[in-house]
């Protein structure tokens, strides 16, 4: 009798007779019950590759009858071997028909060859390959028709069993041999090992429910002896101890190198010396993995693994000193690869009684037994268990076969007292129970003293190039970190948003606040007090300004880049030296550098942009793991992330769109998983939707909440917001609110602000004068003539107006007042002129699609007034609601043409002082329609002198603010900041286009000393930017050729590799055009920072395209040592480049002119020379 433990062999790999062996001898280990272990072939969830799996159907369809008495016997009666017979046969039709269909091709293309070497007419020549085109169109359908049969084909075989070997039971356990006798355990005084755990302390259960627990102290301790005495016991047997790491599932191995003559050739001396593994510490998938890789050629890897059962979620590292799961302790897989089945056989036999010994030593009841056919799992074809008699539950218990499972093992020693010291012996006898033992063997309490707790050692890697790079990038953006102590570029704009922060003043930017709130928490903590009264760039800071604190924090955020870099290099698979390249040319880039040390944004932007994509690809990487804590965690600090990238700078939107965009295909290929339920889709879904779009919102608005909630005092940009925003502001409109009534009434004086300015900083008010359109415009046009409307810009007297019933003359205030309503008919009196709003047919003078407005004038001509206009309260609430002061948002709708009065916001010429046009626009639904009343009083004289006079002094000092919502308040911030053009020059010498950036055509100039040469500029390193600009063309370009020459059939890279440079290219080639193309649509001033989050995507592309071409230069046994050597060169040319530029990086030399001008390497570079002082005089 050939006795094994675990008997299966190998029908998952393709050997083509080039692997020497026929058997595999497996002892395999996992924590899983019989009822929970995953069939081995159960369910396919990729597919197969075209190197097929050897499943040797037909021999097993050639004999139906021992295939049907297998299934019966395991009791597998979902199998439909008929369907597989079927299918099987229609594969072998096609095979053969391909192979009829390429003899016939071959005749025909030798046939058109021997025509045309007898110079056949050309006629007779194209008859023929017309037939060889039709024939390679028949080939190509049956070889598709083939390859869609043989996947049935394989799916179907997949779940077929193994033989059977002919000593496995069918129907109950065979019992092969018993140690010891249990007669003795029959009494109810056996505790069982949960309470004698639990009154020591020694398991602590887990939240999950009561059959999960850990054990702790001395027994996890003794768990992992077990498992370290098993080892060296079974190791000297020959089996040589490995590690391998943990992978999430059981797989099928397949090989899918380069070359399909040298995919599965495996190194003939490990079957030659009869190599046998042992693998503690890891599950059989990982075993499997790591054996075929230590045993197929390295030229034919990387393997693809695919998935055949249900997810097995790893163990997490201990929480606590001394506590350890079960899982992490118990697994031990044994793999030997012999060249005949005899050898097999041989070696088991041994084997088992080896492992027999083992157990006899702990000197416990136990017995062996062969397990019967329908507990087998489908690889196997025989198992042998090993039970120890269990008191407390009274049954043997299986400690060893398809498992070796210490936990149950340590379970059922420790209700013998293993691990008490007081007794003799083997130290786990007690009692009564030893009288039915024999005293134990010396070498046998060796090993078990061998058994007992050791100190515990801690481990831990360091990545010593990282932690390099991060030194490096710290000194470089430190040293000198506090020169110039002067304004530096836009420092003149975040050092004083951050000081206006410490005096809560309100302020208003383009840019989301996160980056201003980050350096006024610098500012904060380093004193920033009232030093920021700096006017222009190049001004000296105040002794008391932190010059060096403020700047600290985008330094440091700004060094970090350069470890996210790399590590998002790693995340992407690449080498650690193509890291190192993309962490160095981070370093050594002087544009990025110059950015992360001053009081700028797109040091702190870099560092959130790297950290979103380092987080997504870390949870990407983590999705064998989903819904465990590591998996949740870089999910949610992937949104975290990307929403303060676009919390810094409107720009980190792409980097969100980006990450969105790859979470979207992620999911999509979700749903192709069959596998998977609908639930479990709907989980996915909806917790990508939490953290993704629900915890990125919140965040945003939080990051608005503290910004406004500090922001409460009037400041120098209240003109931009609405009459109602600035009226919430201490010391700003509040007296509005306070002094003048709150409801429009007929004979109110009110002036009309365009509530939606296009401008930030620009609002203005409705507004006429005495002055009237020219009669004709330079393009030839007429005009009517009248008084001119305009929007004006500025606070006058000429911006009021009075609020006139049509049925009534009276320009006063009845007592009671009557309100004005939504709908109702108005005219709107200027209150200087006392001439009413009007509008008719004629073209307004800027808009000519838009109707004039004016001030009627009776001229005593055929054109009637036409002064009517109809108030819409855009805001309203009801139906009836009363015109409010501030607070309603009105349309005036002129009751003749329909049209709404609007301000175009276009400038006048000479004749109409450069004021605002105003017109009337068909187009009534649109933000420049909209105007609120600011400043309003009741007239209550109708003398001409005295409504003038109040007028003239209208204006009310502010005492306090009136209550604006939350909502309210970042709804329309948000509004002005998406609708501002930018307050930048249009013309600025230092602007750029997009398509200079690339090349590096252009400098910004950010400083320079009012006394010598030493300078500042934005210039980013010429090797890097050249070098990695290349490497986006160049990866799209063989992006393109690998894409068409697989159209044409020819498939120079593997499947899996394909598809990680497809993802590699989406993810940097499109990151760096996602975020570069839009600057060409964007129409204000623009610089070359802009363009930094590019640089940071062509770098890493820089850095794949280098890996990549390692990976396709390795079957050249010269070019991995000449791309070598170019790598080195440039990675040289750009630290001396670097070297060279970092006088205008630190500004700290101050250069000679003719030093200035050797260094400007292009034409288009604007380095800047003092002027050299005038000579004295003779």
């Amino acid at each position: 009798m050939a006795s094994v433990i675990s008997y299966s062999r190998v029908r998952y790999l393709k050997l083509k007779n080039l692997w020497g062996f026929q058997r595999v001898l497996r002892l395999s280990s996992c924590c899983r019950g019989n009822d929970t272990v995953p069939d081995f072939g159960s369910s396919l969830l990729s597919e197969v590759s075209a190197i097929d799996p050897d499943l040797d159907v037909g021999s097993r369809l050639s004999n139906p009858m021992e295939l049907q008495k297998n299934l019966q016997s395991r009791r597998l009666e979902n199998i439909n071997t008929q369907k597989l017979a079927i299918k099987y046969g229609r594969l072998m039709k096609n095979m053969h028909e391909k192979i009829d269909l390429e003899h016939e091709r071959k005749s025909l293309n030798s046939q058109i060859q021997a025509m045309m070497k007898e110079k056949v007419q050309i006629e007779e020549i194209e008859k023929v390959k017309v037939k060889a085109r039709e024939l390679r169109g028949q080939y190509d359908k049956a070889v598709k028709s083939l390859q869609d049969i043989q996947h049935e084909v394989n799916l179907l075989a997949f779940g077929l069993p193994n033989h059977l070997s002919i000593l496995t039971p069918v129907d109950e356990e065979e019992v092969l041999e018993t140690c010891g006798t249990t007669d003795f355990q029959q009494t109810k005084e056996a505790f069982s090992h949960l309470d004698v755990a639990q009154n020591t302390g020694w398991i602590k259960f887990s939240t999950v429910g009561d059959r999960a627990f850990y054990f702790m102290g001395e027994l996890a301790e003794l768990q992992q002896n077990l498992l370290s005495h098993f080892t060296t016991q079974i190791s000297e047997q020959g089996f040589v101890p490995m590690k391998a790491p943990d992978f999430c599932k059981d797989f099928v191995i397949e090989g899918c190198g380069i070359s399909k003559d040298q995919t599965y050739l495996m190194q003939q001396p490990y079957v030659d010396r009869g190599v046998q593994y042992c693998v503690p510490g890891a599950s059989q998938a990982s075993f499997a993995a790591y054996l075929t890789k230590t045993t197929i050629s390295q030229k034919a890897l990387p393997l693809q693994l695919v998935s055949t059962g249900p997810s097995y979620s790893p163990v997490r590292e201990p929480v606590n000193p001394g506590l350890f799961s079960a899982s992490q302790t118990s697994k031990v897989n044994l793999l030997g690869v012999y060249s005949t089945s005899e050898d097999c056989d041989k070696s088991f036999t041994e084997l088992q009684q080896q492992v027999l010994e083992m157990y006899r030593s702990f000197n416990v009841p136990l017995r062996l037994v062969l397990v019967p056919a329908h507990k087998l799992k489908l690889s196997e074809e025989m198992r042998a268990e090993i039970q120890i008699w269990a008191p407390s539950f009274q049954k043997y218990l299986p400690v060893y076969g398809e498992v070796l499972d210490t936990t149950r093992l340590i379970a059922v020693l420790l209700e013998y007292g293993v691990l008490d010291k007081e007794k003799v012996g083997l130290g786990f006898l007690s009692g009564e129970h030893s009288r039915e033992r024999t005293p134990p063997r010396s070498d046998q309490q060796d090993d078990i003293r061998r058994l007992m707790p050791e100190p515990q050692r801690v481990e831990f890697e360091v990545d010593i190039v990282q932690i390099l790079l991060m030194l490096t990038a710290l000194a470089s953006r430190l040293w000198m970190l506090g020169h110039p102590r002067a304004v530096v570029f836009d420092e003149l704009h975040f050092a004083k948003f951050a000081s206006l922060y410490m005096k809560r003043i309100f302020f208003f930017d383009v840019h989301p606040p996160l980056g201003k709130l980050l350096l006024a928490v610098a500012g904060g903590f380093s004193g920033l007090g009232d030093g920021a009264d700096f006017d222009h760039i190049g001004a000296d800071y105040s002794p008391t300004f932190p010059v060096y604190t403020m700047r600290l924090l985008p330094a440091v955020l700004g060094s970090l880049v350069v470890p996210l870099v790399y590590q998002i290099a790693v995340e992407l698979r690449l080498s650690r030296w193509a890291a190192l390249l993309a962490g160095l040319c981070v370093v050594f880039d002087n544009g990025i550098l110059v950015q992360s040390r001053f009081m700028l944004m797109e040091g702190m932007l870099l560092f959130f942009m790297c950290l979103s994509l380092y987080s997504y690809l870390k949870f990407r990487n983590l999705a064998h793991r989903e819904f465990s804590v590591q998996w949740l965690f870089w999910l949610s600090l992937t949104g975290v992330s990307f929403t303060c990238t676009l919390s810094i700078k409107y720009v980190g939107f792409f980097t969100a769109a980006l990450i969105m965009i790859q979470v979207g295909k992620d999911y999509w290929g979700l749903l192709e998983d069959h596998t998977k339920s609908d639930f479990c889709l709907v989980k996915h879904l909806f917790v990508r939707a939490f953290f993704l779009l629900t915890i990125p919102l919140i965040s945003y608005l939080f990051i608005f909440y503290v910004h406004l909630s500090l922001l409460t005092k009037a400041g120098p940009h209240d003109n931009i917001m609405t009459s109602a925003f600035q009226a919430s502001l201490e010391g700003g409109l509040a007296a509005l609110t306070k002094g003048q009534p709150l409801h429009v009434a007929y004979g109110s004086q009110v002036t009309l602000r365009h509530t939606h300015s296009l401008s930030p900083g620009k609002p203005c008010w409705l507004h006429s004068h005495a002055h009237v359109y020219p009669i004709r415009y330079p393009d030839g046009r007429g005009s009517s003539h009248q008084q001119q409307v305009t929007c004006y810009v500025f606070k006058d007297i000429n911006n009021w107006w009075i609020v006139k019933h049509p049925e009534s003359n009276l320009l006063v205030v009845d007592e009671p007042p009557k309100p004005v309503r939504h709908g109702d008919v108005v005219q709107l009196v200027h209150g200087i002129t006392s001439r009413a709003l009007n509008s008719h047919d004629v073209a307004a003078p800027l808009t000519p699609q838009n109707q004039e407005v004016t001030c009627y004038i009776d001229y005593n001509i055929s054109m009637p007034s036409q002064n009517l206009w109809r108030l819409e309260i855009v805001n309203r609430k009801s139906d009836d609601e009363a015109w409010q002061t501030i607070n309603s948002h009105i349309r005036l709708h002129h009751l003749g043409t329909g049209q709404a009065l609007k301000s175009t916001e276009k400038q006048l010429p000479d004749w109409g002082f450069f004021q605002l046009e105003v017109t009337t626009d068909r187009v009534t639904e649109q933000p420049a329609t909209v105007w609120n009343v600011e400043e309003h009083r009741y007239t209550k004289s109708q003398d001409k002198e005295a409504q003038t006079r109040d007028m003239a002094h209208a204006e009310m000092i502010p005492t306090e603010p009136t209550h604006l919502s939350f909502w309210t308040k970042f709804l329309e911030l948000q509004y002005k900041m998406f609708m501002a053009k930018g307050d930048v020059e249009m013309e600025h010498k230092y602007s750029s286009e997009p398509l200079q950036w690339p090349i590096l055509s252009k400098n910004v100039a950010y400083w320079m000393s009012p006394r010598s040469n030493q300078q500042i500029h934005l210039l980013g390193n010429p090797v890097i930017w050249y070098s990695a600009f290349l490497s986006v063309i160049v990866y799209l370009g063989l992006f393109v050729l690998y894409l068409m020459r697989r159209q044409r059939g020819v498939f120079d890279l593997s499947e899996g590799h394909w598809n990680h440079f497809v993802f590699l290219g989406e993810l940097l080639v499109g990151g760096y055009l996602l975020h570069y193309l839009p600057f060409f649509l964007t129409e204000r001033t623009l610089f070359l920072h802009s363009y930094l989050p590019c640089v940071i995507y062509k770098i890493l592309a820089l850095a794949a395209l280098t890996d990549h071409l390692y990976y396709l230069s390795n079957r050249f046994s010269y070019i991995p040592t000449m791309l070598t050597a170019f790598v080195l060169g440039l990675v040289t040319c750009m630290v001396w480049a670097f070297y060279k530029l970092s006088p205008f990086t630190y500004g700290g030399t101050s250069l000679r002119a003719e030093e200035i001008l050797a260094l400007m390497w292009r034409d288009t570079w604007d380095f800047l020379i003092h002027a050299p002082p005038p000579m004295p005089p003779h």
